[in-house]
């Protein structure tokens, strides 16, 4: 069997994309949130080391007073599907949406790491802004839905989930195709 060399960040990155393809297939919940929350620890600890902050776990939006109760909050359910340590036999409540805020924020701090969002990502930016307009700041609008006609964006949330990712992976594959083609020819 081969050995792979695999860095940090290419390993979140790897579990990201699985995430948000399972999530965009409606595929199991609860490993769309592992994936997502392994690869969410991985950003923000790379992201701690070089003195960022503003990912969930350490986000400038939140009082450090509240702090402490906001992680355990949002790392219950992550600690509760790979631990089964001190509770072998309990149950949780989960709330699945809490995930899109791990891949949301994951994605964010992958940039501010350096690493342009890729198809996977981008597909879960553009859906997740146009669903979402409202939690956007002006950057975040210009960055990932201002760019979009009206009408395509009333097309695309006409769209289930699946059918979007589907489409917006055609749709780019066949812009870079014409692109590299227009580059090619010199046109």
């Amino acid at each position: 069997m081969e050995t792979v060399i695999i860095e940090k960040l290419d390993a979140a990155c790897r579990q990201l994309n699985t995430a948000i393809s399972l999530w965009f297939s409606n595929g199991d919940p609860v490993s769309i949130h592992t994936l997502a929350c392994s690869a969410h620890q991985i950003v923000h600890d790379i992201n701690q080391k070089q003195g960022g902050r503003d990912l969930i776990y350490d986000s400038l939006v939140i009082k450090d007073e509240y702090r402490r109760e906001v992680n355990i909050f949002f790392k219950q359910a992550y600690n509760f599907f790979k631990h089964a340590d001190n509770d072998a036999y309990g149950t949780i409540e989960f709330k699945p949406y809490l995930t899109e805020f791990f891949m949301l924020f994951t994605s964010m701090g992958l940039e501010i790491l350096g690493s342009q969002p890729d198809p996977i990502r981008s597909a879960f930016n553009i859906y997740y802004g146009l669903r979402n307009p409202h939690l956007l700041t002006e950057k975040g609008k210009s960055g990932w839905i201002d760019r979009i006609s009206e009408e395509n964006r009333k097309q695309a949330l006409r769209l289930p989930k699946h059918d979007f990712f589907e489409f917006y992976l055609i749709l780019r594959r066949q812009y870079l195709t014409n692109t590299e083609q227009a580059n090619s020819t010199g046109v």
